[in-house]
């Protein structure tokens, strides 16, 4: 009778800790809103590698990210990147590039050439909003030719605010601060590295 009661008690309490409602979770993608607008920067014909972007390693994670004047992350968890944020600030920045710098054959996870390509490096520091509204994307690029020389270092440092609560517009504020003000001065001074006799 015991053994009973008490199989009883753990069926009722775990059917009762599955009945209990869940958040609703919401994920996000980086989109390009302004990819219909891109205009081509002539360039000679050359092939680059562009490497993963790296991220800081809090960012690393699916939860989107909040940071305090004083440091405090607070991290979402019902607000995700649908896929960790490197791989998409990645292919983000590979798909703007193409557009851009169209003589360039750029290259991610395919396969190499069996010679040696210039590389393009790009570290993100900071990729998050802060609890006053105001947006941060900090970190660096670099690009070396195929000989491992330095073309081109550059460190970018953006900051924004939002113009309307929620995540959805901290997710597209970000994704435009990326392109507008991170890759398309990056095309160009890609661009004027290479032209650069």
């Amino acid at each position: 009778m015991f053994v009973r009661m008490m199989v009883l008690s753990l069926i009722t309490s775990v059917l009762v800790g599955c009945a209990s409602p869940t958040p609703p979770s919401y994920e996000y993608l980086l989109v390009d809103s302004s990819s219909d607008k891109v205009s081509a920067i002539a360039t000679a014909p050359m092939q680059i590698q562009m490497m993963p972007v790296e991220v800081a390693n809090y960012l690393s994670g699916n939860e989107i990210v909040l940071v305090s004047k004083t440091g405090a992350v607070h991290r979402s968890q019902s607000h995700l990147w649908a896929e960790p944020l490197a791989p998409q600030l990645t292919r983000l920045t590979q798909q703007r590039l193409e557009k851009s710098l169209k003589n360039i054959a750029w290259y991610a996870r395919q396969r190499l050439p069996s010679y040696a390509i210039a590389q393009l490096n790009i570290e993100v520091d900071r990729f998050y909003a802060d609890l006053q509204g105001g947006v941060n994307i900090t970190g660096r690029w670099q690009l070396r030719s195929a000989e491992g020389e330095i073309l081109k270092t550059q460190v970018f440092d953006v900051t924004d605010y939002l113009r309307s609560d929620g995540y959805s517009a901290l997710t597209q504020t970000l994704a435009s601060n990326w392109i507008n003000q991170i890759v398309e001065p990056m095309a160009k001074q890609i661009a004027e590295a290479l032209n650069t006799p």
